[in-house]
């Protein structure tokens, strides 16, 4: 079976080129669990989450009701 693993990193810095350089660091002196924050682990045959749909807009919820489609 196979699983995908996500690590999760939290770093406090001022931008995100702070926090990237941070974590770099961190990892060339091999210090990245210091900032580790959780492990994530699941099945890899999860079904993956459906795409995200625009919302209709106002025009077209009137149009259907007043049409009947």
């Amino acid at each position: 079976m196979e699983y995908t693993i996500i690590r999760v990193y939290r770093v406090v810095a001022g931008s995100q080129a702070e926090a990237t350089d941070r974590l770099m660091e961190a990892f060339e002196n091999g210090v990245q669990r210091d900032y580790l924050a959780a492990d994530i682990v699941k099945p890899h045959d999860e079904p993956k989450v459906s795409a995200i749909h625009r919302p209709v807009s106002w025009w077209a919820l009137a149009r259907r009701q007043l049409l009947g489609r």
